[in-house]
């Protein structure tokens, strides 16, 4: 049984040029933050060569520099590294099935399989005991009162953030009388093949939130506009996953590229 107080716990965030490893999106900055209890024993932060370009959305949101990935050691690289990290540590991170399917398809690339033990998703772990309005890693740290890292890159702002929030959570857990045990699952590769689309919580709420969305896009020119959408469905289709959704400019259905996305508003409540 683990004891919160001195269990051995890496805290995980990464950043990739996409998002689907489906589609050959590869993890482009992988930053864990490892703690004995809450204190932090040491951090890794590291920029891989995905050795693909970033998406539109990807590189706005990450503001990754292309010279310095193309410059970084492949995965291959920093796996071994990665793996001593995680190993005999209870991994944690916010939206686990988005991150860990990106992990996963970098070691099989390998011939490698990555497996998990002992798994605890914030998001998770937040829905099941919290009802509130957003589940998104920075509306939690409002929420629970969490200051969000603002140094250094976003990989490891969001690793310490998540570290923060989640303890935060235990704190406001304890009166449950639960051992840490009872809120770790495992993860074994491949569990988690093509059963569905992950997407990042922010994007993921907004396109089930019922709404219309109002979206900065970029097209495959590399023009920008700017348009009230309503959401209808997300679809894989041969090259990508789409946004099928009504345009409210257009007057018309229309399917959006999701790696094309630059940013998403929910339309404010009236």
């Amino acid at each position: 049984m683990f004891n919160i107080a001195n269990a051995r716990f890496a805290f995980l965030d990464v950043e990739t040029t996409g998002l689907s490893p489906w589609f050959g999106d590869r993890i482009c900055q992988i930053a864990i933050v490892l703690t004995e209890g809450k204190r932090i024993k040491s951090t890794l932060d590291l920029l891989i060569n995905p050795e693909r370009t970033l998406s539109p959305s990807a590189g706005h949101a990450n503001g990754l520099d292309e010279s310095k990935l193309s410059a970084a050691p492949k995965f291959a690289e920093i796996a071994d590294q990665l793996e001593a990290s995680l190993k005999d540590a209870v991994v944690v991170c916010h939206n686990a099935k988005f991150d860990i399917q990106f992990i996963d398809n970098e070691f099989r690339k390998l011939g490698r399989t990555v497996e998990i033990p002992n798994l605890i998703d914030t998001l998770l772990l937040a829905r099941e005991f919290y009802e509130l309005p957003s589940y998104s890693l920075h509306h939690l740290a409002q929420d629970f009162h969490v200051s969000t890292n603002m140094q250094g890159s976003r990989a490891l702002a969001d690793a310490i953030t998540a570290k923060s929030l989640f303890f935060a959570m235990m704190d406001a857990l304890k009166s449950a009388n639960k051992p840490l045990d009872d809120f770790i699952g495992i993860y074994n590769s491949p569990a988690w093949p093509e059963e569905g689309v992950y997407l990042p919580t922010e994007l993921s709420e907004a396109i089930n939130s019922g709404k219309r969305l109002f979206i900065k896009y970029v097209d495959k020119d590399g023009e920008i506009s700017e348009r009230w959408i309503t959401p209808k469905d997300v679809i894989g289709l041969s090259d990508y996953i789409y946004l099928q959704a009504y345009c409210h400019s257009r007057e018309a259905e229309r399917t959006f590229r999701l790696d094309r996305i630059l940013g998403v508003e929910i339309e404010a409540e009236k």
